[in-house]
């Protein structure tokens, strides 16, 4: 159907249809639209009351952790929350329970108050005077000193001379040796670090790449694991050492906690809070950054010095996560000026927050959803949303196809109706023409003959014989459609029958050079029918193919019994019809496009009719076609 075809009467309605449905699809859009809006609206505002109810439910549980925490310290209770640390400082010594080493401490331990005058010229006589083997000499026997201190600074002194004078292994030996005096300092510094120290400082200058490496991971692992009372200037200095022998493999050295602990004491130890004025025995949780860091600690005062709880970010982040158990909230905690200290600052839009003065602790907390519950949530409600709305389209779509094909059909019937009245017109105009010529001619006494009036009445009989045959193949079409036609079915030989109906139709088209070619089957072949109906069904069969074989002049009838069922196959040589057509070809007023300006006669009813008549008997009628080679068509009818 071409665009012109859909436009021709009736035009209201396809615009009507299509009114409705651009309106219908329209109102269908705005509505999936007004309903995703609203259920956003409803989930945004249902999911920010569970935040401000979460948010209220953490910070009071966050007080009792908090409060379980100070009773704990308070009373010295050895079992403490993970990632807690209570450090005592009495005298100058300092204690960490549980057991860890601080990577490093405010203040290094005093060094010895002596010093050997021996020492003190067999360092002059190495580092100033020239007399390299003397002070050899003398660090030798200042090696064996009963001072620890003096045996360990005597060996460093030998270390250093065998360096200068390149006698390297001499050198290790020396250092082996200090490494052995774990409780000795030099210069203020370890002993057994100098000796670490020292022997990565020879391989490096004899490019012992091996032995370097190991050395300093050696070095590296007891500073992880604070192995010596170092400040943190000397804590930084080696660190950074022993990473540039280790190269870019070297593991992080600190976390967040080794800070969090170290800075901590060494605040505690600078500021001295429990002598400040009106200070009482106990102090006030607190929290702080420090190196990068969240520290939060607590004290209390003792005669000799002071105890105090320090916890670093992995405290902060259990307690976040004790507090809120829920998977799709996200914890954060901010210091008094609102900057994030633990967790990351809300991403989402959906958040809630309490202030330090409202929760009652030294910091303040935020909740968020997490993204991909956010997610998870929003998509499964709008998929919910969207599946509703696809199948409202689909619907939608599936009724407007069907509308859409029914107006399809009905303008395609309509226009088939079109060319069948004009066709039926152009039927009943040629005989009426010629009736009306030859009664008026013989009215008027024009034909002076008598043969003449005798061929004039023959052409008035045959006229009026095609004029009853057309109005009677209306009338059976009719009742065929209206399902009112009467069948006798009644046995039928299928050889005698044809051979009557060909003879008969023979006769009929011999004069236009016609010929009619069959053979009557050797055997029986009995159907049940109606002898009327199918005869005018095999009769438009051969009209058919005597109508459309304007080149060809012979029409072949062939009779076959296959399967139980006998078959009468009508074949010709004509026009032949297109296979995009050939389904159609049985409906109701439909005629081929190939016979369009070949002035052939026709109404479009005839292969309908065969196909209701075949169809009525329990048969089918089946069509093979070519175009330019002619078509068979073929009456299966049950053996009876």
């Amino acid at each position: 159907m071409t665009f012109r075809d859909w436009f021709s009467p009736p035009r209201h309605v396809l615009a009507i249809f299509l009114g409705v449905a651009l309106v219908s699809a329209g109102a269908l859009i705005i509505l999936v639209r007004l309903l995703l809006d609203q259920e956003r609206a409803v989930e945004t505002q249902r999911k920010q009351e569970r935040l401000e109810q979460a948010v209220e439910r953490g910070a009071s549980a966050m007080q009792d952790a908090v409060s379980d925490l100070r009773q704990r310290f308070e009373r010295g209770d050895a079992d403490l929350p993970e990632g807690v640390v209570v450090i005592s400082v009495a005298a100058g010594v300092i204690v960490v329970r549980p057991e860890v080493k601080l990577q490093y401490y405010p203040e290094a331990p005093a060094a010895a108050s002596t010093v050997s005058p021996r020492l003190a010229a067999a360092e002059r006589l190495a580092f100033a005077g020239p007399d390299k083997a003397r002070a050899i000499a003398l660090f030798e026997t200042l090696a064996n000193d009963p001072a620890e201190e003096v045996r360990a600074a005597a060996l460093n002194g030998l270390a250093q001379i065998h360096r200068k004078t390149r006698n390297f292994d001499a050198a290790l030996r020396d250092y082996d040796r200090i490494a052995q005096l774990t409780n000795a300092r030099v210069d203020g510094l370890p002993s057994d670090l100098l000796a670490r120290v020292g022997k990565a400082g020879v391989f490096e200058e004899t490019q012992q790449e091996a032995n370097l490496r190991h050395e300093a991971s050696a070095l590296y692992e007891d500073l992880r694991r604070g192995k010596w009372r170092l400040v943190r200037s000397e804590f930084e200095f080696y660190s950074e050492l022993a990473r540039s022998w280790i190269g870019a493999g070297a593991p992080a050295l600190t976390t967040a906690d080794d800070v969090a602990r170290a800075e901590g004491l060494a605040s505690l130890w600078r500021e001295k809070p429990w002598q400040k004025p009106g200070a009482g025995e106990h102090s006030a949780l607190r929290l702080m950054t420090a190196g990068g860091v969240p520290v939060l600690s607590m004290w209390s005062a003792t005669p000799n010095g002071f105890r105090a709880a320090v916890a670093g970010p992995d405290f902060l982040e259990s307690l976040c996560r004790k507090v809120i158990p829920d998977s799709w909230l996200r914890c954060a905690l901010t210091d008094m000026d609102g900057r994030t200290i633990v967790g990351e600052a809300p991403r989402a839009r959906l958040s809630a927050s309490l202030m330090p003065a409202i929760t009652g602790l030294p910091w303040g907390l935020q909740m968020s959803i997490s993204p991909d519950a956010l997610l998870h949530d929003s998509s499964s409600q709008r998929g919910l949303l969207l599946w509703v709305a696809v199948v409202l389209a689909a619907v939608w779509g599936i009724g407007a196809w069907f509308i859409l094909r029914a107006i399809a059909r009905e303008l395609r019937v309509s226009r088939l109706q079109s060319e069948f009245v004009a066709a039926v017109s152009h039927e009943f105009r040629s005989p009426l023409s010629s009736l009306g010529q030859i009664s008026e001619m013989l009215a008027t006494d024009r034909l002076e003959s008598d043969d003449l009036r005798r061929k004039a009445y023959a052409v008035l009989n045959r006229e009026c014989e095609r004029l009853r045959d057309l109005v009677e193949s209306l009338l059976d079409f009719g009742r065929l459609e209206a399902g009112r036609a009467l069948y006798h079915f009644e046995p039928l030989e299928v050889g005698e029958f044809l051979e009557t109906l060909i003879a008969e139709f023979h006769e009929r088209v011999l004069p236009a050079g016609y010929r009619i070619e069959w053979s009557r089957p050797k055997r029986e072949l009995l159907v049940r029918a109606d002898r009327a109906a199918l005869s005018r069904a095999v009769t438009n069969l051969l009209d058919n193919a005597v109508k459309y074989s304007p080149e060809c002049r012979s029409v072949w009838v062939e009779v076959e019994r296959k399967d139980g069922r006998v078959e009468i196959g009508v074949r010709d040589r004509g026009l032949g019809i297109p296979v995009r057509e050939q389904l159609e070809i049985f409906e109701r007023f439909v005629r081929g496009t190939n016979i369009r300006g070949r002035q052939i006669k026709g109404t479009g009813i005839g292969l309908a009719m065969v196909n209701h008549i075949i169809r009525a008997h329990g048969g089918e009628v089946q069509l093979s076609s070519e175009p330019g080679q002619g078509s068979r068509f073929t009456v299966v009818l049950p053996e009876s």
